[in-house]
């Protein structure tokens, strides 16, 4: 069984409720900018247009199942995104087992009594911290009660842990080092670093290495890249493939064609078994799927 670890809601579930007074959009230019610099075409591709077109371009990739995950940029209302994962996760609960919430630690809202009706009425299995967005760390003091309830609940908690294209907040915002920190004090809480934890891939294996219960999830890169020498992901190929096989989760983050990252991770020089644990067994462990 293959499993995208993270997939987002298409902007055309959401967009029009998420928008108020013309500035939420506004507000989103300087990230559309940066992303679209290095993204560039895959930004434009089909499958994250809408929820028929991502289920057609899943298929075409041969994945069975996702995490439909609701991933706050910033601006917006995350309760009308909140709302859109969970009706996509309802509507077609084959193929997504599981869908994860957001959070804005802006606004004037008790996190913790968010994150409980969350759970509890629409059924969300984790929760996504996409801190960096609003120019605060997962370490913030305001997110240690979030993690302890996540932790009360058995909810997964996956946080953005690397580099960030905005050139406008500081890349110490999303280091892996605040895994660390989380990890210490929450040592039940699921915990999943975004992105593979890229460039500080050596100290995400030391963090993955020393705390069992962080995963190492690889959404929104090019899997080619991380069997390239000099690319800085030997660490990954090297612990991945051995100590660390069982930590490892594959997405794509809706950030590249699911076909293309499926058959580029197909095409690493992994142990076999430990391949299939990428692909999906990891993802059903620790779904309970």
């Amino acid at each position: 069984m293959i499993i995208d670890f993270r997939v987002t809601v298409p902007y055309a579930e959401y967009g029009e409720r998420s928008r108020h007074e013309g500035s939420t959009r506004r507000a989103g230019e300087g990230t559309s900018r940066g992303y679209s610099r290095v993204y560039r075409e895959n930004l434009q591709g089909d499958w994250r247009s809408t929820v028929e077109n991502m289920l057609a371009s899943l298929d075409e990739a041969g994945i069975d199942r996702s995490v439909i995950q609701a991933e706050y940029g910033g601006s917006g209302d995350y309760h009308a995104l909140n709302d859109a994962a969970a009706k996509i996760a309802h509507d077609h609960a084959d193929r997504f087992p599981a869908a994860f919430m957001c959070l804005n630690p802006l606004v004037d809202e008790d996190m913790v009594k968010v994150l409980e009706r969350g759970a509890k009425e629409q059924g969300f299995r984790g929760v996504n911290i996409q801190a960096w967005a609003v120019r605060v760390s997962s370490t913030d003091s305001r997110f240690w009660p979030v993690y302890a309830k996540c932790q009360e609940l058995g909810l997964i908690v996956t946080v953005h842990s690397s580099i960030s294209f905005n050139v406008d907040r500081v890349l110490d915002y999303s280091h892996v080092s605040h895994l660390d920190k989380i990890a210490c004090d929450f040592p039940e809480l699921k915990l999943v670093a975004n992105h593979g934890g890229w460039p500080w891939v050596l100290e995400m294996i030391a963090v993955a290495w020393k705390h069992s219960n962080v995963y190492i999830e690889l959404g929104g890169v090019s899997p080619k890249y991380f069997g390239t020498p000099g690319s800085g992901w030997e660490p990954l190929m090297q612990y991945g493939n051995s100590l660390l096989q069982n930590q490892v989760l594959f997405a794509t983050d809706s950030m590249l064609p699911h076909r293309r990252c499926v058959d580029e991770l197909r095409a690493l020089p992994l142990k076999n078994e430990v391949r299939d644990k990428w692909l999906g067994d990891n993802a059903s462990r620790l779904l309970g799927l």
